[in-house]
């Protein structure tokens, strides 16, 4: 086992920095507060500059960046050409283009691209439908890219709700920077001419790579996380509950999160469908607690940036975790008392998170070498530096 005892400030959330920056870019007087230098977030930076009549950008492999740049292009008059990796472009996509076509944007996907072909967004005749059952950030996507238009858009979310607290992170932050919407139910207006109301907004810190930085804490030595966000709209700020359900002991001091070493992991039944993006490291963590744990409701995890269902599946059973593979999720039979294994290969199939959960299980003592460490970069560069290993 690793000598671990972690004490530092999370990088910004990737994910409010990405729609901050979407802001940013219709009023250039907004000062955005903290630091994020991951690769989303650069692309994003990046991309935000190429916008002009005929733009080509790279998205990366971000699927925020992906999505709110294709939205935010449509916003200009030209012809526009998204880049993405592959395995992006094998995500879902197909609410995107019909909510670029609801606003009279022509697109088309070849390969590797999608192309652009827009006069500025048209006033939809009818209310505009999104559907949010393959993701939040169409809806997302359209909300942020909602500023300074000279009609009232009206939207209506449609189908099964996958990961809406996202969504309402996306709205609380648009209510705070000063946009006024008229809500019912599933149906939303954000009237003409909205124009922000602040001229600096601080991004807090990534919680679900403070949720892998605490999880350490909890397995090895402790951590205490400083400038933590206590009151956050991100949907991970409830791996604090989850953490009580399990036994692992912590407080807040001075604007700090203190995480207790914890031997004694209880485990637990965790509905995912809102936080689909702790199910690796949870994973690793339900491992190592007494009892059988289940985390499901979380279908969607096999379209992230890999099929998170399976990878998991496969580190655990390298590992010799009894495991059994749900549709949208999986049962652990925690043991506290691993055989400790070595010269384990692990390749997180270019998924940050994976990178995360094989990490941990490093941390504990069992002898992994990760392929490709540099998938970190996605969400969480600062990584190696925080956890104190090497890959």
């Amino acid at each position: 086992m690793t000598k671990y005892r972690f004490r530092g400030e999370i990088p910004g959330s990737k994910s409010i920095f990405n729609r901050a920056l979407i802001v940013k870019s219709y009023f250039s007087v907004l000062d955005l507060q903290g630091h994020a230098d991951c690769d989303d977030v650069r692309f994003m930076r990046e991309g935000l500059k190429e916008i002009r009549e005929r733009s080509r950008i790279d998205c990366g492999e971000g699927g925020t960046t992906f999505r709110f740049m294709a939205l935010r292009t449509s916003r200009v008059r030209g012809v526009h050409t998204l880049e993405a990796t592959a395995r992006l472009l094998q995500r879902p996509q197909q609410g995107l283009l019909d909510l670029l076509v609801q606003l009279g944007v022509q697109t088309q996907v070849k390969g590797r691209e999608l192309f652009i072909v827009s006069d500025g967004w048209k006033r939809p005749r009818s209310p505009i439908r999104v559907n949010t059952t393959e993701s939040s950030q169409y809806a997302s996507a359209l909300i942020l890219n909602s500023w300074l238009l000279d009609f009232d858009l009206e939207f209506e979310l449609i189908g099964d709700k996958v990961s809406e607290s996202y969504f309402e992170l996306t709205v609380k932050m648009l209510k705070d920077l000063g946009m006024r919407l008229q809500v019912q139910g599933n149906k939303y207006v954000v009237p003409a001419g909205q124009r922000i109301s602040k001229l600096e907004y601080r991004v807090e810190s990534d919680l679900s790579s403070a949720f892998t930085m605490a999880s350490a804490g909890a397995l090895v030595g402790g951590a205490q996380l400083d400038n933590f966000p206590v009151k956050s709209s991100q949907p991970d700020a409830v791996f604090l509950e989850i953490f009580k359900r399990m036994n692992i002991a912590w407080e807040f001091q001075d604007g700090a999160l203190c995480v207790s070493p914890t031997a004694a992991l209880r485990s637990v039944d965790c509905d995912l469908f809102q936080s689909p993006d702790l199910f690796p490291v949870l994973a690793v963590l339900c491992s190592w607690a007494t009892g059988i744990s289940k985390l499901y409701n979380a279908p969607h995890l096999a379209a992230k940036e890999s099929n998170r269902i399976a990878k998991v599946a496969e580190l655990l059973e390298k590992l010799g975790v009894t495991h059994e593979v749900l549709p949208d999720g999986m049962i652990i039979h925690g043991n506290p008392a691993q055989t400790l294994k070595k010269g384990i290969a692990f390749n997180p199939d270019q998924d940050h998170r994976m990178v995360m959960a094989a990490t941990l299980m490093k941390l504990k003592g069992h002898d992994i070498t990760i392929e490709h460490p540099e998938a970190i970069n996605k969400s969480f560069p600062e990584f190696w530096g925080m956890i104190g290993i090497k890959p």
